[in-house]
């Protein structure tokens, strides 16, 4: 089984009342065309809405729950036409040379990958894929030194909700090591049925933040210019208090 295999009922749930970056995909999309590379693309939460604005997709994950409920997703709406889905490591994923238009990595996945290594051969595979004006989107949450001081490994109820019957609590556990930059997250989902039995799931990985010239040099490392660096969705400046470090770069020709 896949690390995040058993997330992956819980995604959709988790993500529903969130869609602040759509608006903003769309958009790149309108300017560059198709077609578009999503990488660790999930359940397709950004592909569907994509898809159904009409344009032809590639979502490539590592986890192939995650993957069977995008492909169901998308048969309900009518799309699977519109994407394709690829089973594979983004690490070493082989795809068509110099062919997509747009390529990106939705709300801090990137942060998945926790080696400089495991990076760079990322930024390398994608490079290779886009076209000479192809555009690479990289989003990020902004490290917040104060936050992440918190991060001591507490248990805290992030949300509660329903599902298929159930009333399910997640709980989170973050503890973070700044001189390392990286994040140990734990996920416990404890679902109650309806004859009271409680269902117990845990998931835990790692997560490697980034700062705003970090990630610019492991761009220029990789082959690519910085075209501009946002704050928010809304294409706001960059500056320490931004919610987001989302990155548009372009291949170095």
């Amino acid at each position: 089984m896949n690390l995040y295999d058993p997330f992956a009922r819980y995604y959709d749930a988790d993500f529903r009342h969130f869609h602040d970056d759509i608006p903003f995909y769309r958009e790149w999309a309108r300017r560059t065309g198709d077609p578009i590379l999503e990488l660790m693309c999930g359940t397709g939460r950004v592909l569907l809405p994509l898809a159904a604005a009409g344009y032809r997709l590639t979502g490539v994950d590592l986890s192939p729950a995650m993957l069977a409920i995008a492909r169901e997703r998308l048969a309900a709406e009518g799309l699977t036409d519109q994407v394709t889905l690829i089973e594979a490591d983004v690490r070493q994923m082989v795809l068509p040379e110099n062919h997509f238009t747009l390529a990106f990595v939705a709300v801090n996945s990137f942060m998945h990958l926790t080696t400089i290594e495991d990076q760079l051969a990322t930024l390398a595979a994608v490079r290779r894929t886009l076209t000479r004006k192809g555009i690479l989107i990289i989003d990020l949450f902004n490290p917040d030194p104060l936050t992440i001081t918190r991060e001591d490994g507490r248990l805290q109820l992030e949300r509660s909700y329903e599902l298929d019957g159930c009333r399910v609590q997640k709980f989170v556990v973050i503890e973070s090591d700044p001189a390392e930059q990286i994040s140990h997250v734990t996920f416990i989902y404890d679902e109650t049925a309806g004859d009271g039995v409680v269902t117990r799931r845990t998931m835990q990985f790692t997560m490697r933040w980034l700062y705003r010239f970090e990630l610019e040099h492991l761009l220029a490392r990789a082959g690519f210019t910085l075209r501009a660096v946002y704050g928010s969705y809304d294409l706001e400046p960059y500056t320490t208090a931004s919610p987001r470090l989302i990155a548009v770069a372009a291949p170095r020709r």
